[in-house]
């Protein structure tokens, strides 16, 4: 008897970019509700606080929004009317599919640009926040824009061409989605 080796399954790019971005925002979340619980343990325990605090979780809240909709557009699990598209035929369907991951491309190209553009302007102004004495600018916040629609465009990209081949998207869903 011979034991061949197992070949080892490597997931595909797309369903890796994808996990990518759904830990980084389940990771973002975490970290959120672990500095949020903290704060309520050392504002009733203790009665002291972090300047900081609130302000931390909002921006872990939205990289956690931004990666989590880019997760989305991958998966092809963002929203839309399932009603319309239940009762055309198969054909208008896979039209209306193009044009759908048309209209995501094109919005989320034009968002990739002008959030580069944002964070380009603040960094070049250095703006930091008013409300805390956080030592970073706020362009390494707002850097999520551009670069979560950026994955978006990818992703919506890929489902076009997908469409384009003449593929289902329903049944194209990475695995564990």
């Amino acid at each position: 008897m011979h034991d061949e080796p197992v070949p080892e399954v490597v997931a595909p790019p797309h369903t890796r970019l994808i996990r990518f971005e759904e830990a980084v925002a389940a990771i973002g979340l975490v970290l959120m509700l672990v500095q949020v619980c903290t704060e309520i343990v050392l504002r009733d325990f203790f009665n002291t606080s972090f300047l900081w605090s609130e302000e931390v979780a909002r921006y872990l809240m939205i990289w956690s929004v931004y990666f989590g909709a880019a997760a989305a557009v991958g998966t092809n699990g963002h929203l839309r009317i399932e009603m319309l598209i239940d009762v055309v035929s198969p054909r208008i369907r896979h039209l209306l599919d193009g044009v759908a991951q048309l209209w995501v491309l094109a919005f989320s190209l034009a968002i990739t640009y002008a959030g580069y553009s944002m964070v380009r302007d603040s960094f070049a102004s250095g703006m930091v926040s008013a409300d805390s004495n956080l030592p970073f600018q706020l362009a390494w916040v707002q850097l999520v824009i551009p670069l979560t629609f950026a994955l978006s465009a990818v992703h919506a990209a890929r489902c076009l061409w997908l469409v384009v081949k003449g593929r289902n998207l329903a049944i194209e869903k990475p695995e564990g989605h």
